[in-house]
């Protein structure tokens, strides 16, 4: 778990809420400690599901976080892409 991480899961649990985390060792630990977590790719989804982005503006946001380093495995990947076409249907 990274340093980052015990924030996050600090801030998310006192306020009943739900930790934007990663990575394995941080999502353990959330789930310890009973807080909801959910990754950073949600939050594009999110914002595809409830219109303030169109599918193709969450694949091109999803894109340039990858070429900014976020790493996303290629079989999770395929599932976000997936699952960003079912929403702009």
């Amino acid at each position: 778990m990274s340093d980052a991480d015990v924030p996050v899961l600090a801030c998310a649990d006192a306020r009943d809420g739900v930790a934007v985390i990663d990575e394995f060792a941080g999502r353990s630990a959330a789930e310890v400690e009973d807080v909801e977590t959910r990754g950073t790719a949600y939050l594009v989804l999110a914002a595809v599901r409830d219109g303030a982005l169109s599918a193709a503006e969450g694949r091109d946001a999803i894109d340039a976080m990858i070429d900014h380093g976020w790493y996303v495995a290629p079989d999770a990947y395929t599932k976000i892409v997936g699952k960003l076409e079912s929403l702009g249907e």
